[in-house]
């Protein structure tokens, strides 16, 4: 037995934990604890001694089985057992983990008689060192996770790594490398086998200028090269490395090489499909842009831009209100505020307004705009602007000219409104243009109209002669062709009224002549800018047009002044001769009269409706039948009919007409309207009743008297046949002279009867 002090003494001097346990398995009861156990186990020995070391390990340990089996070891076979690294899960201390590691050392104490009567527990606090193994395996096996990682990473993306140590000319690949170039594992680069692979002496002197340039810089450099692999491949590849420079001597390279064939391949399919996409913007007859939808501010306009407003793409994108401000001043307020309206509702939109060219002019522009939403919000508008100047110029000029071909047909309209309404529209239509029209009289040129000019400057050209160089005008007229004169400071044509035109600021003057029918010109049109201009082909169209405008309105004045003319000519005559005109509507039973045909039915034209029955009322009652039946024939056989008829005045006084008829047939052969006039032919019925009053007079009173006369002469030429000559002569004298004079009363009463 060993005395208790001894033990304690020595257990206690041992600074590592030590417990003292009996043999009593399995409960090893914790017979004395030192100090330093206190320590270890976080609790008084107090409250240690006494206690299972197995219920302890229990509470405490993950290994209470191996310990158990250990102490179990050391009982039976009285030898020292060792158990390493065991876990304790123990009360933790205020500072610091509870978790602590030990060794576990058994060794059995024998008795006097030779048995195990008490168990020497040493518990050495490996916990650091257990610390500092699983650092290390984990430090370990990150690494090898790290090493894992990188290799497939580089594997997956391609990338191999690389070192040339310069000092002994040894180069190293990485097996991605290696797999890239194709070449077998135990393959072994030199410098001359490396450079071979580059695809021609190009990229091998891309390679070589970089490494230069990075070892005497101490620098990074960064290449992408093609290259031909092992197995014959065309490749591309990224290589990037940096060169280790001491004492101004390189001593290594290392980098890495990265595959970027696909991506390659991607970047020539992307560069091919976005020059694909460019010139298929570029080919679009309109400007393709894209906005954002918050800000309006463009993200994207393509080239033509520039074709059609004079801005560069460049000038556009430098200012988010770019397109605000260079909107016409008339369309920019509502334009933007339509734009921003159908934005905000996701709509798609269509709208027409004028853009403001770089040059100062004006073009119209129809944008169709696409709303993208995102979420059912607007996030980007995309859409072309297409120029529409020259149709919406057309229709202007189509709605003009109807306008004023309208007030030309108008009769009470005079022809100098009508022309400065037509010239001002057509300066309306192209801003800074001024417009003339003079007339040409006998090789002289006077004013029609000029709205816009200074009135100084067409007196001054008032009256002045056609010529070869009488200014685009005259000289438009001269040659009856149209002249462009783009700047009047240089050309001959304009040397006599060079200083007059330059005085009020006309730069550019442009000529048609507006020819008649009769191939004569009746007119010079001309258009006038304060810039150096030439027409381009919309204004070239608008010359043309206003030009043969013009000759209509001119022609159709012409002609409309002829035609009155002439109509009053024929009114007069109609008068001079009582002869009028009518027109009758079959379908609409509505008849039309000239002036005189009222005059000679008696009839005030306010008062009176002339219409098929009105007509026939109108008639004397013995020709009213035999009328309407010549009427109606002519309508059965659609002939031309010539008829004479009586009518009563409202007064009573009949007169006398002669009429022509003619019918007039629809699409389908059916009467539409007949068409006639009347000759009032009662003078010449009076006239015809006193010939026949003087063929009666002188068939009646006249040969009477010579009939008797000559029945006598007859008797005494009986009588005095034997009787003196000189009688006889005489009789027959009387008698020959009667005769005669009876033949002359015999010619004048047939005449008469002829006439009549």
């Amino acid at each position: 037995m060993i005395d208790n002090s001894y033990w304690s003494v020595l257990f206690n001097a041992s600074p590592q934990p030590t417990l003292l346990l009996k043999a009593d398995h399995p409960a090893y009861t914790i017979a004395f604890a030192n100090a330093a156990s206190e320590a270890f186990i976080n609790s008084s020995r107090g409250d240690l001694a006494g206690n299972s070391f197995t219920s302890l390990l229990q509470t405490h340990s993950v290994g209470v089985e191996k310990v158990s089996h250990m102490l179990h070891h050391a009982l039976q076979y009285k030898t020292a057992q060792k158990l390493p690294s065991v876990k304790f899960d123990l009360q933790p201390p205020p500072t610091g983990s509870g978790v602590k590691y030990a060794d576990i050392i058994g060794t059995p104490i024998l008795g006097d008689d030779g048995e195990v009567e008490f168990i020497s527990c040493i518990i050495n606090d490996v916990t650091e060192l257990v610390a500092a193994k699983q650092n290390e395996r984990a430090t370990r096996e990150d690494l090898v996770k790290y090493e894992k990682f990188l290799s497939e990473s580089q594997r997956i993306a391609l990338i191999g790594n690389w070192e040339v140590d310069m000092i002994n000319n040894i180069i190293t690949w990485s097996d991605v490398l290696k797999e890239i170039y194709e070449v077998p594992a135990d393959y072994q680069p030199t410098f001359e086998s490396g450079l071979a692979f580059y695809k021609d002496d190009y990229h091998r002197a891309i390679i070589i200028d970089a490494v230069n340039e990075a070892a005497g810089r101490n620098s990074v450099f960064d290449v992408e090269l093609e290259i031909v692999t092992a197995a014959g491949n065309a490749r591309w590849i990224r290589s990037t490395g940096k060169a280790d420079v001491k004492d101004d001597q390189c001593v290594r390279l290392y980098g890495v090489t990265q595959d970027i064939t696909t991506s390659k391949i991607a970047e020539k399919a992307l560069t091919e499909s976005r020059n694909q996409y460019q010139a298929l913007v570029e080919s679009v007859e309109g400007v393709v842009w894209e906005a954002d939808a918050t800000t309006f501010k463009f993200t994207y306009i393509s080239n033509k831009i520039k074709s059609i407003l004079g801005y560069t793409p460049e000038q556009w994108l430098s200012d988010p209100n770019f397109w605000a401000n260079h909107i016409y001043q008339d369309d920019r307020e509502w334009a933007v505020t339509y734009c921003q309206d159908q934005t905000k509702e996701v709509l798609n939109h269509v709208f027409d307004y004028r853009m403001i060219k770089a040059d100062g002019g004006i073009v119209w522009i129809k944008d169709l705009v696409s709303v993208i939403a995102e979420n059912g919000k607007p996030k980007l508008l995309r859409g072309v602007m297409i120029d529409i100047t020259e149709s919406k110029l057309m229709a202007s000029l189509d709605n003009l000219e109807k306008s004023v071909l309208e007030l030309a047909a108008n009769k009470g309209e005079d022809q100098y409104s009508i022309l400065v309404m037509y010239l001002k529209g057509i300066e309306n239509l192209l801003p800074h243009m001024r417009c003339s029209l003079l007339q040409v009289k006998n090789n002289k040129v006077y004013t029609l109209a000029a709205p816009s000019l200074p009135k100084d400057y067409t007196d001054a050209i008032n009256g002045q002669p056609i010529g070869s160089q009488a200014g685009s005008c005259g000289a438009s007229a001269y040659r009856k062709e149209k002249i462009i004169v783009a700047d009047i400071s240089t050309s001959p044509l304009w040397e006599k009224y060079r200083d007059c035109a330059l005085k009020y600021n006309i730069r550019s003057s442009w000529s048609c002549p507006i020819i008649n029918s009769d191939g004569d010109v009746m007119a010079v049109f001309g258009m006038y800018y304060d810039e150096v201009k030439e027409p381009d082909d919309t204004e070239q169209l608008i010359i043309e047009r206003s030009a043969a405008i013009l000759k209509v309105i001119l022609e159709n004045k012409q002609r409309a002044r002829i035609i009155e003319e002439n109509t009053m000519l024929m009114t007069q005559g109609q008068e001079l001769a009582n002869f009028g005109n009518w027109q009758w509507d079959i379908k609409n039973n509505t008849v039309e009269w000239s002036d005189v045909l009222y005059n000679i039915y008696g009839v005030d034209k306010r008062h009176h409706m002339a219409t098929y029955e009105s007509y026939l009322s109108m008639l004397h009652p013995d020709d009213r039948e035999p009328v309407s039946n010549i009427i109606l024939n002519a309508l059965h056989t659609r002939e031309d009919t010539v008829f004479e008829e009586r009518i009563m005045r409202p007064d009573g006084e009949m007169r006398h007409l002669k009429s022509w008829g003619r019918v007039i047939c629809d699409a389908a052969g059916s009467p539409e309207k007949m068409i006639g006039s009347c000759l009032d032919i009662t003078s010449t019925k009076i006239a015809e009743s006193q010939l026949w009053d003087i063929a009666w007079m002188q068939s009646h009173l006249v040969r009477a008297p010579l009939a008797r006369l000559m029945g006598l002469v007859g008797l005494m030429k009986e009588e005095h046949q034997t009787g003196n000559d000189i009688e006889a002569e005489l009789l027959d004298y009387i008698m020959t002279t009667a005769q005669e004079l009876d033949k002359v009363v015999t010619d004048i009463s047939n005449k008469t009867v002829q006439k009549v």
